[in-house]
């Protein structure tokens, strides 16, 4: 599996750094961000690589404040050449040095695909969150927990002929993704998610042939929250809830 320095590299940070216009966007991106944004929200990108995705945001609502973080200190560089105007910091999403309730929106894209600590990087996001958590993650109904990430991994190929390193492929319990959401704490106001079934790319080894890509949406709650609003109906899956 890759390292931080594989991850680092020229080629890695050009691989992963696509998107940069609001037309780069998928649909299922699109229903949520423009309704959490607003002047003056301050927004933390999660796994920002070099920058892109800040580009994108301000399209959608210039008077943001941005702060944009990731493992890859060479993507941090040419982040803060591309985009002086917005800060950015070399920092893993599992440890996040910001206070409670800092951020208005938290935002993580790309990174839960690959990354199998779900857990942690949502609870660190919910926690520096004082509005809204918002991330794609793949999920499929039925499959549990473990995975053997030996037999089930993303080919990162560089160039026409060569593999560089592979990453994991990460693909969660829905149901399992749901309750730990729901039991956060404090309990969050909302929970809505949108999302398709999509085959998996020819570069994964996987035995599964297509999953669901999820854009969830979590509005954070306060002490005392009462029942948490659900609403997956735009999810082609049947969740199972067995309560707050």
């Amino acid at each position: 599996m890759s390292t931080v320095e594989e991850q680092s590299n020229e080629g890695t940070i050009d691989y992963y750094e696509v998107r940069r216009e609001v037309t780069d966007l998928h649909p299922s991106e699109m229903v949520f961000l423009p309704r959490v944004l607003f002047p003056g929200a301050k927004v933390l990108d999660v796994g920002c690589a070099s920058g892109g995705f800040f580009n994108i945001l301000r399209s959608l609502e210039p008077l943001i404040e941005y702060t944009g973080v990731d493992i890859a200190a060479p993507a941090i560089e040419l982040a803060r050449q591309q985009y002086p105007e917005a800060r950015f910091e070399v920092l893993e999403g599992t440890q996040l040095p910001f206070e409670d309730n800092t951020f208005d929106i938290v935002h993580c894209t790309k990174v839960l695909v690959i990354e199998p600590r779900y857990k942690e990087i949502l609870k660190e996001m919910y926690r520096v969150s004082n509005r809204f958590v918002l991330a794609d993650i793949r999920l499929l109904k039925g499959i549990g927990s473990e995975q053997d990430f030996e037999k089930s991994f993303y080919r990162v190929q560089l160039t026409d002929d060569r593999v560089e390193f592979t990453v994991p492929y990460v693909v969660n319990d829905a149901d399992e993704v749901v309750e730990f959401v729901l039991h956060l704490k404090p309990k969050p106001k909302a929970l809505r998610g949108t999302g398709y079934f999509h085959r998996v790319a020819d570069e994964a080894e996987t035995p599964h042939d297509e999953v669901c890509m999820t854009i969830l949406l979590v509005q954070k709650g306060e002490q005392g929250q009462g029942e948490t609003v659900v609403d997956l109906n735009d999810l082609p899956i049947e969740f199972l809830i067995t309560g707050q």
